[in-house]
């Protein structure tokens, strides 16, 4: 087994969003696989924190508290994962109930097309399964599986539920921007998550990345789950062109991800010494 020791994954999802673990048992996981370090950035909520410290501190794990949020900037879709925010802030809170709203809105839409299909499903039926309060696409998923409508995950995403399925509905996201600006006011670092994904064009990813280092961004996802050994390489010298502090992780989701476990993907303490050194001064 990988020495796990000195690592930490900055990237993992809960119940409280769209992973399949509880709290609890994501980081018992995570001590059981030897991770030094662990940091829960669920969607658009920062509900499973003070649970997640709790445990953590019981298990004599490194705890990150965290958040992801969705952005959408000229058409693509963008990530911005947040370290060490302040989840009393009254602006934060507003944000997230308003991210709440719009993700409900969006999940009647869905369901209201899946119904005008003769597939007949309700949202008492999706909010069963979630025991979060964010709601997602893969919880109707989940209904469609057990409804029998579909066989599998990946069938529900690619005929129905993902971007060219017959119905989706495009999400309202948030300006990464105003988010980076959101995070800072909240006391927390920025980085951005997962850039391989935004397009396939790198020269258009940068031009992207310093309109968000304009804004203020802390950080980049240099280790990645779904990196080729070159891009984790590119992301790394990029970061260090730019500046930006270094994170890396799983984008863990239990069952929802197949294939990527905990520690999955992780990155070293010595790499992350700058965003542990400015999470501390900002809780002192």
């Amino acid at each position: 087994m990988t020495d796990l020791s000195e690592r930490y994954d900055l990237h993992t999802h809960t119940t409280y969003s769209d992973g399949t673990y509880n709290v609890e048992e994501l980081l018992k996981r995570a001590k059981y696989i030897g991770l030094k370090g662990i940091a829960i950035t669920d969607h658009d909520t920062m509900e499973g924190v003070s649970e997640g410290k709790e445990i953590a501190q019981e298990l004599g794990l490194k705890f990150i508290p965290g958040i992801e949020f969705s952005c959408s900037y000229q058409g693509y879709e963008i990530h911005i994962l947040g370290y060490f925010l302040n989840d009393k802030s009254k602006k934060l809170i507003s944000k997230l109930t308003e991210l709440k709203t719009a993700r409900k809105e969006r999940n009647e839409k869905i369901i209201t097309k899946l119904n005008s299909l003769g597939l007949k499903i309700t949202m008492e039926e999706v909010e069963k399964e979630a025991t979060g309060t964010i709601i997602s696409r893969a919880h109707i998923c989940n209904v469609m599986i057990n409804k029998g409508f579909v066989y599998s995950k990946s069938e529900a995403f690619k005929q129905y539920l993902g971007r060219n399925g017959i119905v989706y509905v495009e999400k309202g996201s948030s300006d990464p921007i105003e988010i980076i600006k959101l995070i800072k006011e909240c006391g927390g670092i920025s980085a951005l998550a997962h850039p391989s994904l935004i397009c396939d064009s790198r020269e258009r990813t940068e031009k992207i990345l310093d309109v968000l280092l304009e804004a203020g961004l802390d950080g980049i996802e240099v280790e990645y789950s779904s990196y080729t050994p070159k891009e984790t390489k590119y992301y790394r010298k990029l970061a260090m062109e730019k500046g930006l502090i270094k994170v890396g992780g799983s984008d863990f989701h239990g069952s929802n991800r197949v294939g990527v476990d905990v520690g999955h993907v992780s990155i070293l303490e010595e790499d992350i010494k700058e965003l542990l050194e400015k999470g501390s001064e900002e809780e002192l």
